[in-house]
């Protein structure tokens, strides 16, 4: 159960770290709402989503099976949000928004 919620937090960091790129936060919001903040702001949400979904691995699993969980995932999870780009780009930034959903559904879950 915990691996797919790693997997579902995977998924919103890959699609937030393409949501970096002007070609995709254009294809997402259209051509005039690139902002110059977005690129940032987006980045440090896709790695910090990396961030907790590799905390959240290591304390289930420990470090040698975490790790890997967490490789695997990110090899996963990034076929997965290009195919989110090919087939509904207008859902990118709900994924994201999902992700971090996901991540108070967990920390509530495993820490109380």
């Amino acid at each position: 159960m915990i691996t797919l919620v790693i997997l579902a937090i995977g998924i919103s960091a890959a699609t937030a770290l393409a949501l970096a790129m002007t070609r995709h936060h254009e294809q997402c919001y259209g051509r005039s709402a690139a902002a110059r903040r977005q690129p940032v702001r987006r980045r440090l949400e896709g790695w910090g989503l990396i961030l907790i979904a590799a905390g959240l691995a290591i304390f289930t699993d420990g470090w040698g099976r975490g790790l890997v969980l967490v490789a695997g995932v990110a090899g996963l999870a990034a076929p997965l949000a290009a195919g989110l780009f090919a087939w509904r780009p207008a859902w990118a930034g709900r994924v994201v928004v999902a992700g971090w959903v996901v991540v108070a559904g967990a920390s509530c879950v495993i820490f109380i």
